[in-house]
């Protein structure tokens, strides 16, 4: 079972009901053996950025980042991973895109969430995969 740890460092009023009502959704349909931890972290893209230097070198701000530990021991907790989203880069995507903000950091949080329970997709088939979980969840929420 996942459970959420969730940090709001954006002045967006943005509730952590909505990505509890996911996480129970996708604890129902991607049932895990342990219980586990993933914090979520709304973030500016100044902060986005300095994440996405640090941990995948790249320069640029981005939505999500999803930092998996699944395969590692981390230290003191049964944390299975850390998702970020960007608030900014999530409002302008979701105008891009046609719906309101709300529907994008769904997305952004299912995305992040199958991250660090293991999904990929770096083959067009991963990808169908993780689209197809995502559509999933969401229409279940």
């Amino acid at each position: 079972m996942l459970n959420l740890e969730y940090y709001n460092e954006t002045g967006h009023p943005v509730s952590a009901v909505i990505f509890e009502e996911l996480l129970d959704v996708i604890n129902q349909k991607i049932p895990q053996k342990n219980k586990a931890l993933i914090t979520l972290t709304l973030v500016n893209k100044k902060l986005i950025r300095q994440i996405n230097k640090k941990y995948r070198k790249t320069d640029a701000p981005t939505d999500v980042i999803s930092l998996s530990y699944l395969n590692t021991d981390y230290p003191g907790q049964n944390i299975l991973g850390e998702i970020f989203i960007c608030v900014d880069i999530a409002e302008r995507q979701a105008k891009e895109h046609g719906h309101d903000l709300r529907t994008e950091l769904k997305f952004l949080f299912v995305h992040g969430v199958l991250h660090c329970i293991g999904y990929e997709h770096a083959t067009e088939e991963d990808f169908e995969t993780m689209m197809m979980l995502t559509n999933r969840i969401l229409k279940s929420a």
